[in-house]
């Protein structure tokens, strides 16, 4: 691709952005198409998030006891340990219930 090309939508971009204007409004004071700008934004976002570097974080793992295998689910602040054999209907019951509450 044109670096040149690029540079002069970079700064396009970002006079658009800081112009507090309407898509429709900034690219007809520009002569240049909405189409246009949405394509540029576009690749911006895209190039701009394969730039960001991806952080890896530790965690540390708990073990449980192999006697009370369980699952546990939170949901907001409210914390659900699921055992084997549990009733699906119920639970589905209880995350509904907890949901707007949290």
């Amino acid at each position: 691709m044109d670096t040149n090309l690029q540079e002069v939508w970079t700064k396009r971009i970002i006079a658009y952005q800081t112009s507090g204007q309407t898509m429709k409004a900034w690219c007809a004071e520009q002569e240049l198409t909405v189409h246009q700008l949405k394509y540029w934004l576009y690749k911006d976002q895209k190039q701009t998030q394969a730039g960001s570097a991806t952080t890896f974080r530790p965690v540390a793992v708990a073990r449980q006891s192999p006697t009370t295998e369980s699952l546990q689910i939170q949901v907001g602040v409210a914390r659900i340990d699921v055992r084997l054999g549990f009733e699906p209907g119920l639970l589905r019951d209880v995350v509904a219930a907890l949901t707007p509450l949290c």
